[in-house]
């Protein structure tokens, strides 16, 4: 063979050195880079799987049925029974908000007289009057449910005094004067006014078998006296 026959093999065999070279090295780059989009890819797919998926489905689905619980769960209100002690119990609506009710019903005015007492057919029911540009409201009002039963009008000039159930003597303590006096079960009082003075008068039903009394308390100077 001539030295130019050897050099041309030597030469091919050279560069088809070099191409086996640089076609392994390009496989291995690919392999890397396909290990590392499979890498890449499992460690989306479990940040979706763990990140998103579960604390969606977790945290955001058990937070709005919690919420949903909470918001249907309330009850409503108990009546107190027919033999209720108004001395020992208080009323669900009580006097103030059924003022509050009666007052926003009529459109406004001043209130003149308050009751409660027990109906055998409507339970415990607040009696209101108020006094509204010559016209005279009466209202019943559910002391259970604050919903108004009945509302009548009439054209009347009403000239009795405003009363108040917060001041200058509350129910409450009404009630506390009247039963220190009689003792028994408070079954229901007004508030109202005889000759311009205004008074509690309460019902009390004797523990003792005597005769039931209404106790008269005057509001403005406490002074507190029985009417058998």
């Amino acid at each position: 063979m001539s030295r130019t026959t050897r050099s041309r093999t030597t030469a091919r065999a050279a560069a088809l050195g070099a191409l086996v070279i640089a076609l392994a090295a390009g496989c291995g780059g690919q392999a890397d880079e396909n290990d590392e989009g499979i890498t890449q890819g499992a460690g989306s797919g479990s940040s979706a799987s763990d990140g998103g998926g579960d604390t969606a489905a977790s945290d955001g689905g058990g937070s709005s049925e919690d919420a949903g619980s909470d918001a249907s769960g309330s009850e409503d209100a108990a009546a107190l029974p027919a033999d209720a002690d108004l001395a020992a119990s208080q009323l669900p609506v009580p006097a103030e908000e059924a003022v509050g009710i009666a007052v926003q019903t009529a459109g406004g005015g001043e209130t003149v007289s308050v009751s409660i007492d027990h109906d055998d057919d409507r339970g415990w029911v607040w009696e209101i009057e108020v006094a509204l540009d010559g016209q005279e409201h009466d209202l019943d009002i559910d002391a259970t449910t604050g919903k108004v039963l009945e509302h009548d009008e009439e054209d009347d000039k009403v000239e009795d005094p405003v009363v108040d159930v917060t001041a200058p003597m509350t129910p409450q303590e009404a009630i506390d004067l009247a039963v220190q006096e009689r003792d028994g079960r408070v079954s229901g009082w007004d508030l109202d006014s005889d000759d311009g003075a205004i008074r509690y008068q309460l019902d009390i039903e004797s523990s003792d078998g005597e005769d039931d009394v209404e106790v008269v308390v005057d509001v403005s100077s406490g002074e507190v006296r029985v009417e058998d």
